[in-house]
């Protein structure tokens, strides 16, 4: 496997931007005081790079990689972040794989599932490497409950790093933990989802028996009106996932007209925050309010424009 170190200059010192303790002392460019002296951060034990250095959870992986037997991979949500998907902290433990042979030291800061079978070739990244896509996937999904596992699906094949075809054919004869989940989740991929909080509120909606679609286009009189994260299209109803950024001053401006919009077109809008999602049965229950409403009053089969 080929390690491509990246390099960063430290006063006259030649390091590269993660490296080890041990290898920095046994070469000579460091001392013990130095090592010690302030211009470093550590990443995990042993592991360094330089405080000035921003920790990102990519680069926690690249510590790891120094501290993982050749073999191993970086998986699951760690290698989805390093592909780009945002879902993990800095100081989150680094998720890898290795074939399920021989004994393997265990590495403080990563958790490391282990395959009954030969591992798919991977491809090398910095310090290690990334293991097969399919592979990415499935541990994305199998480490957390089902809403979450369909919502990693939707952003991994949303963003192409992954097919549907190519997953399910994957997972045909498979017998590793968490396989059952990740199937029930691959049935329900839609990778419209915008965020992966929407993907989940679509799921909660879908096992409480209410099927929402994602990213519905509303219009008025031939009007554009915008485009909501979740419509039951015959009753007119929206259900908007409201992120922090939508407390952000201007954000607030163009929400409230936008609302004001989808009111005028006769739509009702629920509001779901972070709170709600970690209580999903108040996710169910705001939507069936909404629904008992328009029942109530007899709106219950609106065109869709």
């Amino acid at each position: 496997m080929t390690t491509r170190a990246r390099r960063v200059a430290t006063d006259d010192l030649d390091l590269p931007l993660v490296f080890r303790g041990a290898d920095a002392l046994e070469a000579g460019v460091l001392t013990q005081r130095e090592l010690r002296d302030g211009r470093w951060v550590r990443l995990l034990r042993g592991v360094y790079t330089r405080r000035d250095v921003e920790v990102t959870h990519p680069l926690r992986c690249e510590a790891a990689g120094l501290l993982l037997p050749p073999a191993a991979q970086i998986t699951g949500a760690s290698a989805a972040s390093v592909l780009g998907q945002d879902w993990l902290a800095a100081r989150d433990d680094v998720e890898a794989v290795i074939e399920d042979v021989g004994l393997h030291p265990t590495v403080r800061g990563v958790s490391t599932r282990r395959s009954r079978r030969p591992l798919d070739r991977g491809r090398a990244w910095r310090t290690t490497q990334l293991a097969a896509p399919e592979r990415i996937a499935f541990d994305a999904a199998a480490r957390t409950s089902l809403p979450w596992a369909v919502a990693r699906l939707d952003a991994l094949v949303r963003a192409r790093l992954v097919t549907v075809p190519r997953l399910e054919g994957w997972l045909l004869d498979r017998r590793d933990g968490g396989v059952v989940r990740v199937r029930e989740a691959v049935a329900m991929v839609d990778p419209r989802a915008e965020s992966l909080p929407e993907s989940v509120v679509r799921v909660l909606l879908h096992l409480a028996g209410i099927d929402a679609v994602p990213q519905v286009e509303v219009r008025h009189m031939g009007r554009f009106v915008g485009r909501v994260d979740l419509a039951l299209v015959a009753l007119r109803i929206a259900v908007e996932y409201d992120g922090a950024w939508h407390a952000l001053p201007e954000q607030l401006v163009k929400d409230r007209d936008r609302l004001n919009a989808l009111r005028e077109a006769g739509w009702v809008v629920v509001h779901v925050t972070a709170a709600d999602v970690a209580e999903p049965g108040r996710v169910v229950a705001l939507v069936r309010a909404a629904m008992a409403g328009r029942s109530h009053t007899g709106r219950d089969t609106w065109p869709c424009s």
